[in-house]
């Protein structure tokens, strides 16, 4: 790890300001319910008023924006996610009231921890405070990072919670190879005995978390399990252990799941404390008594969510086969207005459309397929781990191509696009350092990228945050007809 730790924070809270910077300026703007924030604003404000959610009454939407706060009838109301996420939105709530800044202010906090979070991810995965801040940088100026940090859904809270716990996850390998490499065993059968790993827990309770928002976040557990375990494996082959695949299997493998499910388990229970304390949620009987039978309850409650997932195939203008996310083919417009007032042409139009730096996606697939194959060939853990986490995001939606999905689903793997950037930059670099007309000749085409990629998201920045444009200059930024 780099030695110089305050200029690391230092970087790091630099870069974390231009995102807050970026996001939180007119975070009230649109003031309207746009996309699914109609689903989880309300659901949100039930869970703080009721602690479970409610079916809500006619024109709810219309009420809120008026200030009313009637919106809800007695029943309780079927929800296609976990409680965790409408939570964070309903902490906003709770303390702005229910208005646009309100629903929003949770999320915008969320979004810019996620520039921390990566940022210091990144810094430990490529020993580099600069490579590690260019990925920061590049997060915190990426449109569908900015849009999803502005608007009350679930996805972007879901990405936080579960880069916290890569990040947990990551501080404990590092941990716990100092420790024990005070204390060698060569030749001995496992390579050592079992230790603390204290980072561990915290990673379970914030995959717990990322679960409890949304369970696509399940895929990362198994990845993060996996990880923890290549990296056991690697750690006692380096210690010359004798069985390294055996202590994996008899030893590891009931640890690593220890630690890291029992807590993620626990934080998703927890998740549903509001549900389970009262009788009128979806799903409980009236007449039902003992914590038995309500765990049976929320078990067939969860059986009913999976069934909606399953079979969720609604025709939607905005919706986008996963594979297409990578390249933008058809991003998702959140809000759009024309012929607004005070327009300085004939018409103007403002949009929040939910969709990434071009720039920063279309090299960072690039990135992922270079580092793909650097790993195939060259067995470099770093790649492969990149990529993997960026599989563990996407490669689970191109399973179900009949079902309704969305480009904004991407975000959560999103930071290790950015990883990959810098990642391959940093191996760019290190080739060509010591040849001084070849560093050079990098650090002018690594300015001009990043500058290019700066111009561009200040170009993008208006159709990110409903900022007005005349008509032709946002039909500009309509770069292909799936754009729009």
């Amino acid at each position: 790890m780099p030695t110089q730790h305050l200029l690391s924070w230092i970087m790091t809270f630099v870069v974390t300001a231009i995102g807050a910077i970026l996001r939180w300026p007119r975070l009230n703007f649109p003031n309207a319910v746009v996309f699914d924030e109609t689903y989880y604003v309300k659901d949100a404000y039930a869970l703080l008023t009721n602690g479970f959610e409610r079916e809500a009454v006619e024109n709810a939407d219309t009420l809120l924006l008026q200030g009313r706060l009637d919106l809800f009838q007695t029943p309780g109301s079927f929800i296609a996610h976990p409680p965790m996420g409408k939570w964070v939105i309903a902490l906003g709530e709770h303390f702005y009231g229910l208005n646009s800044f309100g629903w929003r202010v949770g999320v915008a906090v969320m979004g810019t921890l996620l520039v921390l979070v990566t940022t210091r991810v990144a810094i430990r995965f490529t020993r580099s405070i600069w490579f590690g801040c260019l990925a920061g940088l590049l997060i915190a100026i990426d449109g569908l990072a900015i849009v999803m940090s502005r608007t009350a859904l679930l996805d972007g809270i879901m990405t936080t919670f579960m880069m916290i716990s890569l990040w947990a996850l990551l501080l404990d390998r590092d941990y716990v190879r100092k420790r024990i490499s005070r204390k060698p065993k060569p030749n001995s059968l496992f390579g050592g005995h079992l230790t603390w790993h204290p980072w561990r827990f915290v990673a379970g309770i914030f995959i717990g978390a990322a679960i409890a928002t949304k369970w696509s976040a399940l895929w990362y557990l198994a990845i993060f399990g996996l990880l923890t375990l290549i990296w056991k494996y690697s750690f006692r082959k380096l210690r010359k252990a004798r069985r390294p695949f055996l202590a994996v299997l008899a030893v590891d493998s009931w640890w690593a799941g220890l630690q890291l499910i029992v807590p993620a388990f626990f934080v998703y229970l927890a998740s549903w404390t509001g549900w389970i304390r009262t009788s009128d949620g979806w799903g409980r009987n009236a007449n039902e008594t003992g914590l038995f039978n309500t765990l049976k309850s929320l078990l067939s409650y969860h059986e009913q969510i999976w069934n909606f997932h399953i079979n969720l195939t609604t025709t939607h203008a905005y919706q986008a086969y996963a594979l297409g996310w990578p390249i933008l083919l058809r991003p998702t417009s959140f809000f759009y207005e024309e012929n607004l007032p005070n327009c300085v042409t004939d018409n103007c139009a403002m949009e929040t459309l939910a969709i990434g730096n071009p720039l920063i996606w279309w090299s960072g697939v690039i990135a992922l397929i270079i580092l793909f194959v650097s790993f195939l060939v060259n067995k470099n853990w770093r790649s492969g781990t990149v990529v993997f986490l960026f599989l563990a995001g996407w490669a689970p939606w191109l399973l179900f191509p009949e079902r309704t999905m969305f480009y904004f689903y991407s975000i959560v793997y999103l930071p290790f696009i950015v990883i990959a950037i810098a990642y391959l930059a940093q191996i760019i670099y290190r080739k060509y350092k010591d040849n001084e007309t070849s560093r050079k000749v990098y650090l002018f085409l690594i300015t001009v990228f990043l500058i290019a990629i700066i111009v561009l998201s200040v170009y993008f920045y208006p159709i990110w945050t409903a900022v007005s444009l005349p008509k032709d200059q946002w039909l500009m930024r309509m770069w292909f007809n799936n754009w729009i």
